[in-house]
């Protein structure tokens, strides 16, 4: 069932579109009270009852003013007392009551108490002279003459099709949400709201951006020892000789033992004992030798040291930690929208960007800064809430800031809506303000007794050119008399037919 809501910016005609687009078979007026001073006139019940008896609609009403009672009844309506009592009535009999097309008074009966009436007896006529036989003849001249031309001025009907020139406009309305108001505030565009929220989780990884070296191999070569004493001397395997230059030596050790003559010379093998490429050093660079063995022999390397191998390889940095947060709860928030739509009560609209992250329950890096790996993979868990708003409020207040612009003459007959972002910039009284783009279609008003008194007793050929000269369409009007070959409109206007049609223009980027 659909309900339609009447505003106080609504009449007979609008209400009339809206049965004629609507999609569901039953459908349910709503009047509340304060606008129903303006639906006294019976002849708005009448125009709604003949548009859902032509598309075949089952229309109820709902009204507050008892004093409408009696109109909406007599207009054909079945009336509830609430929107409750109409949606059970609905569901127990899966369709709303019949229209009841008011019905002609019944001729009265005579009383059972009173007599038959009695038929007048014949009475003997008599030959009336030829005076009154010829006045007679006049009279009868006189009648013929006066129904003929009552003929000739009521007889023929003509039907007047009108299509009333439209108009499109636009307007951007900012509306700020205050989730501590009961009710929308139209005049200054606020509305209520309320929060959802839940928790959402994303993993990534990004590439890591920071640099650290790999070492790989430790420097190898020789150093020559010098023997101090006048006696042989035995350098054993193992022993630890270092260079003296820079704040940090490079130590060695020797690879196997050498015996060096008194006085003499011998080379030994040697390794670095820490792998990178701190241990490649020139030649003439290690002179040193710890230990006892230090006060018998001296150390040189006459060849350079080498072998050691470094090459720079990706690591994790601060700015990746914090990309992959930002990436992370990006796709947390994009997340956390789709899955707060499941919490919207029917008919609430969620503000895209006015999700805020409450806390932060779970948040786990793969690697420590500074730790070598080509990826950095980061699970992100948010609280994120929002504010959910009612889409007949957002609609209240856009409707009402259009209808502040309708051109003079002209009715409001359609409206579009398009939701946008939310407004970086404080521009409301709420906690918060997103635009809503509003796409209004404006018809001009035609008035029936206007196109009467223009074509009333015209030439058919001149009344449709009064017609497109005086009046606002769209497009030429249609006229059309029946019997065909009368020449003029017809004398009485009851005898002509005049029909409004609206046509609503299609209107791009609009939803």
């Amino acid at each position: 069932m659909e309900i339609i809501t009447i505003t106080p910016t609504d009449d007979r005609y609008t209400i009339r579109e809206w049965l004629r687009r609507v999609t569901e078979p039953q459908v349910l007026i709503v009047l509340p009270a304060e606008v129903e001073k303006g639906w006294q006139d019976p002849l708005d019940y009448e125009v709604l009852f003949r548009t859902a008896l032509a598309r075949g609609l089952e229309v109820a009403w709902v009204a507050d003013d008892p004093a409408t009672h009696p109109l909406i009844r007599a207009g054909g309506f079945h009336l509830f007392d609430t929107e409750a009592e109409a949606q059970e009535y609905l569901t127990k009999h899966n369709a709303l009551p019949a229209l009841r097309p008011p019905r002609q008074p019944q001729k009265p009966k005579r009383p059972w108490w009173t007599d038959e009436p009695r038929r007048p007896k014949p009475s003997t006529l008599r030959r009336p002279p030829l005076w009154l036989l010829g006045l007679e003849l006049i009279l009868l001249l006189s009648v013929l003459v006066v129904v003929t031309m009552t003929a000739f001025l009521s007889g023929p009907s003509a039907r007047i099709v009108l299509v009333p020139a439209n108009t499109t406009y636009t307007r951007m309305v900012a509306i700020s949400v205050d989730p501590a108001l009961e009710a929308a505030d139209l005049p200054n565009g606020v509305i209520p709201s309320h929060r959802v929220g839940d928790e959402f989780e994303s993993y990534v990884e990004v590439g890591t951006t920071g640099r650290s070296f790999e070492f790989s191999g430790r420097a190898t070569g020789s150093v020559l020892f010098t023997n101090l004493l006048g006696q042989d001397y035995r350098v054993p395997e193992g022993t630890i000789v270092r260079t003296s230059s820079g704040s940090y030596p490079v130590r060695y050790a020797t690879l196997q033992e050498v015996t060096l003559p008194a006085f003499g010379q011998a080379e030994a093998a040697i390794e670095a004992l820490e792998e990178g490429t701190r241990g490649n050093v020139t030649a003439y660079q290690i002179n040193l030798v710890e230990g006892v063995v230090g006060f018998a022999v001296r150390v040189t390397n006459p060849y350079p040291i080498a072998g050691a191998n470094s090459q720079a390889v990706p690591a994790v940095s601060d700015a990746d930690r914090a990309r992959a947060w930002d990436v992370a709860a990006q796709q947390v928030m994009a997340k956390a929208y789709n899955g707060l739509q499941d919490l919207l009560e029917p008919g609430e609209l969620l503000p895209q960007q006015e999700l805020l992250i409450q806390a932060t329950p779970k948040q786990a890096y793969t690697h420590l800064v500074g730790e070598q790996s080509p990826t950095l993979g980061l699970s992100l868990r948010l609280l994120v809430t929002g504010q959910a708003v009612k889409m007949t409020d957002v609609q209240a207040v856009a409707y009402r800031q259009l209808a502040t612009q309708l051109p003079p003459g002209y009715t409001l007959t359609d409206a579009r809506f398009e939701y946008g972002e939310a407004a970086e910039e404080d521009v409301g009284q709420g906690i918060f303000t997103f635009y809503v783009t509003t796409y209004g279609t404006a018809t001009a008003n035609v008035s029936s007794a206007e196109v009467l008194e223009l074509v009333q007793g015209r030439p058919v050929e001149g009344a449709a050119e009064v017609l497109a000269e005086t009046l606002p369409l769209a497009r030429p009007p249609e006229v059309t008399v029946s019997p065909k070959w009368f020449p003029y409109m017809p004398f009485m206007p009851i005898r002509i037919e005049v029909e409004v049609a609206t046509e609503i223009p299609q209107m791009a980027n609009s939803k």
